[in-house]
């Protein structure tokens, strides 16, 4: 987590950690900042993303809920929405961004329903309306999140792969997923030696 002095330090770091400040990092911060303040004084929770579109990136700049600690969930709902959830228990507090309440703001309405822009001006009125709106534009509501979410998964035992030799959950068997074809790459293909350029 990053300690901000301001909304403008924070879209600065944004623009450094996220590639740029986007309107749903701007939008982001204050739904992450209402959460927490929702939450009251504690350390023990974990965050669930219901996008992954610009709202992880937000709650690992301003808690300390990440990826790589595992107290970061992203489950791709298709909804700018976020819960922060005490952990053990379950018991958190969910905001989202609510449509009904931007009917006096309407860029990010329509950003919000992902209508293109017209040109860079409606950007700049976008991002107006969203420091001016705040968290106007935001609802929340108590939520107790599943058992799922709440176990912790303890280190699965590893074997080498019989193909690859690299390490991986003994659970999915003597192949490793890359190596029983679900891989996100190309096979390399066999190098071709053209005639007379072998060495001797």
């Amino acid at each position: 987590m990053i300690p901000f002095t301001s909304f403008d330090d924070f879209m600065d770091t944004a623009r450094s950690f996220h590639g740029a400040a986007t309107p749903g990092m701007m939008l982001a911060a204050f739904m992450t900042e209402l959460a927490l303040h929702s939450m009251g004084r504690t350390k023990h929770f974990h965050a669930l993303c219901e996008t992954d579109r610009d709202l992880p990136d937000a709650v690992q700049l301003l808690t300390p809920c990440t990826a790589g600690n595992g107290r970061l969930h992203v489950l791709d709902l298709g909804r700018f929405a976020l819960t922060l959830f005490r952990t053990p228990g379950g018991k958190g507090v969910r905001v989202y961004l609510d449509l009904a309440k931007t009917a006096g703001w309407p860029h990010i309405r329509r950003w919000a329903l992902q209508e293109p822009m017209a040109d860079e001006r409606s950007l700049v009125r976008l991002e107006r309306e969203i420091r001016k709106a705040g968290i106007a534009v935001l609802s929340t509501a108590s939520v107790q999140v599943r058992d799922a979410f709440l176990r912790e998964t303890p280190p699965a035992p590893m074997i080498a792969c019989i193909s690859c030799g690299e390490p991986h959950p003994a659970h999915m068997g003597a192949l490793c997923p890359a190596c029983a074809g679900h891989s996100p790459y190309e096979p390399k293909l066999p190098a071709v030696i053209a005639p007379g350029s072998e060495f001797i």
